[in-house]
């Protein structure tokens, strides 16, 4: 993770030193995630996602974007629950917390200020707990089958700039392997556990700074 910061402020610093050709800037929202092949369904589970945004333009429409994140995912209930296969449960909250490296290709509509973008996302595990009615049962809960540290993520994502310097970003985010086996509760393939996430995000731009006219 310290060298990908390195790298990112090495990129910065390019774009100081010639603006026109990066954009930078800072992202910050919110996370509605769920984790497929558990034993409830819903985007429950609330968390924060904030980092750092370079973009790259190819043309004038088409650009390569990259990220550095911190994602919170997971899975939770606000009460106990009673599965789709009857499994009568406790109030609950998975937490996976990730260091988050996504890259896309987007598409800027010059025209009106949307732009659409596909990528993937390269996510090492930081955090790793199981909350259940309050009480601290990761060790317990995750005996039989721990966490991976690597999630890869297929990512597709639409943003609407309001001015050169902030914009609104929507973006869905899901697991292209299995995280961990559940197999008394999931009913997915290999009775495997994804990431399933929906980002709402704020955009600043800070690059623009650099690019304004003077007397703009």
């Amino acid at each position: 993770m310290k060298k990908i910061t390195i790298i990112f402020l090495l990129v910065l610093c390019s774009y100081l030193g010639y603006g026109q050709t990066f954009s930078g800037g800072l992202v910050l929202g919110s996370n509605f995630s769920q984790i497929d092949g558990d034993a409830v369904a819903g985007y429950s589970k609330f968390g924060v996602n904030a980092g750092f945004i370079s973009e790259i333009p190819i043309t004038e429409n088409w650009i390569i974007g990259f990220e550095i994140l911190f994602s919170q995912k997971g899975s939770a209930t606000r009460s106990s629950f009673v599965s789709r296969s009857g499994v009568v449960g406790n109030r609950f909250k998975i937490i996976w917390d990730y260091a988050e490296i996504p890259i896309l290709i987007k598409y800027r509509d010059t025209r009106g200020g949307l732009t659409f973008g596909v990528g993937a996302s390269f996510n090492r595990l930081v955090r790793n707990k199981y909350i259940e009615d309050g009480l601290d049962l990761t060790e317990s809960y995750f005996s039989n089958s721990q966490p991976k540290n690597l999630d890869i993520n297929a990512m597709a994502e639409m943003t609407y700039m309001f001015s050169d310097f902030f914009g609104l970003n929507l973006r869905t985010g899901y697991s292209l392997f299995s995280q961990r086996q559940d197999l008394a509760n999931s009913r997915f393939r290999n009775a495997g556990q994804f990431n399933n996430v929906v980002s709402l995000r704020t955009i600043f731009l800070f690059s623009a700074l650099f690019n304004r006219e003077p007397g703009d």
